[in-house]
């Protein structure tokens, strides 16, 4: 297997906090939203923790004592907007096969996160002078998970070592040289591309898969003898994407159901749309749907998949389940321009159970046994392995129905997520006010007894995100309908513009999860809650989007989802001048590669580095 040694950015501290269109393929961890000090239990364990390597240290007591620790930190920082790094300190104890082996095994937070073995992990790491130079190596374990990017993948399977030229069982793997000292130094990992070693279990030197986990870094002294103490600290680890990964508008504005994109293009944005399909349970129906009219045009396609709508059911009666996953199977190996799922909708609602009240409960365990199924469909098919298959959300502000098993609507959803687990690739959620006054948007009133904790207007939002497990607050979540809980009222009142900046406020704090749009409920004369027609509400939208509210945190011009505007993006924006389409290149999303984007680059160039 040839050899692709990874690129070391050398860059200064991130001077502005800017936006950008490109797409990570997965933010895994930047350790933000944790108590300074919290030691071994977010992503890596203390270095004592594997007794493959506890005996090369010379310390092996409590972090609070001696050089133990794997740490949450306010020293450093390299997460925009962000304030941690995890901060790792050991030492060796002088043995000439001395090595580390940080571990990902079972922590409590981000235990075992699941990579791709087919694209490039990046990882930042800040060493002081005082920390001799090492070697940094990739432990890889091949446990052949089905697990979204970044969500636990399992602690079982063969490890093999990435990036290392030599090294064995028994000996210490010698990775990439880490000099730099100093300076955050930006470490990437071209799993296609490295030499691979075998470490333990019946590894082979071959990755294994598509998928498996980050086991653990080794870190192995130049120069074994000196016994200085070590000290690193890690920030934003992530997997980066590949050329032919799809990518997204940058932006937070959507509409449920298309027809209004008009007005999103008259501000020079474009929109999330959520489109909602009726499919049954016919095995043999081969049909799909054309979405690249709308992505072609720069949009997000988000599409529902149900059954059918009431009284037939959002999904079928379980004994239909099977079919079902064979017919969305099919719906999605014939559609085309779409690469995000959601399976049924609110399925918590006697309304949306097949038969309605008097039909089959849709259970906590029959939707997860069902969207198993259809995950697993979906997913299997060439060219979708990758697909964002999620789970429904639930209806809001509804209360329980204890006479057929089904809880809360809080208790519902935080049991349908953790029980789905790792195998679910984002969060879908509602939320309304109860009334058009714009502040119902940041109100802080909450319901009656016993219900008093929940909120009663927007921000129930922040009820949902709350139950998410944190194992899973990396994943991308979506508001795919909200309004005022009455039809619009044709008015221009701020509803809207209050709406979209309680979510950009909400994204600029990076311990929150990140909302990437949010769907205005509903654009068709379908039902009375409709948009259309009403141009004083459609301009409250229009003047929301005249802000430039985005999903992301990096710096504009980082065309490669590596955090850092640096020659790679110059050179990408360069090779793809002139091109029409929106791409990762097409910075300003206007469709067109062209001066525009080449100046977005050059000012924000060395921004996140």
């Amino acid at each position: 297997m040839g050899t692709h040694v990874g690129r070391l950015w050398a860059c200064g501290a991130l001077t502005a906090a800017l936006l950008a269109s490109a797409t990570a393929q997965c933010e895994i961890q930047h350790f933000e939203g944790y108590s300074n000090g919290l030691n071994g239990v977010v992503m890596f364990r203390q270095p004592s923790f594997s007794g493959t390597t506890s005996g090369f240290l010379a310390y092996t007591g409590a972090c609070s004592s001696g050089p133990n620790c794997a740490q949450i930190s306010l020293e450093r920082n390299r997460t925009p907007l962000g304030s941690r790094a995890l901060k790792v300190v050991w030492r060796f104890n002088g043995n000439p096969r001395a090595w580390l082996r940080l571990t990902t095994n079972n922590t409590l937070y981000y235990g075992n996160p699941t990579i791709s073995f087919q694209r490039r992990l990046s990882l930042w790491l800040y060493v002081p002078s005082s920390t001799p130079d090492f070697y940094l190596t990739l432990g890889v374990r091949e446990t052949h998970t089905k697990a979204a990017c970044g969500a636990n993948g399992g602690a079982t399977g063969a490890i093999e070592w990435v990036g290392a030229t030599q090294g064995s069982p028994t000996n210490p793997p010698i990775g990439k040289r880490i000099t730099e000292k100093d300076r955050w130094v930006q470490v990437v990992f071209d799993l296609p591309n490295e030499p691979v070693l075998p470490f333990a279990g019946d590894a082979n030197a071959i990755l294994d898969g598509r998928t498996g986990v980050l086991e653990h870094l080794a870190f192995t002294p130049v120069d074994p003898a000196d016994t200085r103490p070590y000290t690193v600290y890690i920030d934003d680890i992530r997997v980066l994407p590949n050329e032919s990964d799809p990518v997204d508008p940058p932006w937070i504005f959507g509409l449920h159901e298309p027809g209004g994109e008009f007005a999103a293009v008259a501000e020079g944005k474009r929109i999330w749309i959520l489109f909602t399909e009726a499919l049954g349970a016919d095995p043999n129906n081969q049909t799909g749907r054309d979405y690249r009219p709308y992505t072609n045009s720069g949009h997000g396609v988000i599409v529902r998949l149900n059954y059918g709508y009431h009284p037939n059911g959002t999904l079928p009666p379980s004994a239909q389940y099977a079919n079902f996953a064979q017919r969305v199977a099919n719906f999605v190996r014939n559609s085309h321009g779409a690469h995000i799922w959601i399976i049924g909708n609110e399925t918590n609602l006697p309304v949306e159970w097949p038969g309605g009240e008097s039909g089959e409960p849709i259970t906590v365990a029959r939707y997860v046994q069902v969207f198993r199924m259809c995950r697993d469909a979906i997913r299997s098919i060439p060219g979708h392995e990758d697909d964002w298959v999620c789970a429904a959300p639930v209806g809001t502000y509804a209360p329980p129905f204890p006479q057929y098993g089904i809880p809360g609507f809080l208790d519902y959803w935080a049991q349908m997520l953790e029980a789905i687990g790792a195998e679910q690739d984002g969060i879908i959620l509602h939320a309304y006010t109860h009334g058009s006054d714009p502040n119902n948007i940041f109100s802080e009133t909450r319901m009656q007894p016993p219900y008093d904790q929940v909120y009663l207007h927007f921000r129930v939002y922040r009820n949902l995100l709350s139950r998410v497990s944190p194992s899973l607050r990396h994943l991308p979540a979506f508001i795919t309908e909200t309004n005022q809980g009455e039809p619009w009222t044709n008015t221009n009142n701020g509803w809207i513009k209050n709406a979209y900046r309680e979510i950009h406020t909400w994204n600029q704090n990076p311990a929150n999860q990140a909302i990437w749009g949010v769907c205005l409920y509903r654009w068709p004369q379908i039902d009375p809650y409709y948009i259309e027609g009403k141009w004083n509400t459609i301009q409250d939208w229009r003047e929301a989007m005249r802000n430039d509210y985005r999903w992301r945190r990096d710096a504009v011009g980082d065309t490669d989802g590596d955090g850092c505007v640096d020659d790679a993006d110059l050179l990408g924006v360069l090779f793809a001048f002139g091109q029409r389409g929106y791409t990762r290149y097409d910075l300003n999303w206007d469709g067109v590669i062209d001066d525009a984007d080449l100046l977005q680059v050059l000012f924000a160039f060395g921004h996140g580095c």
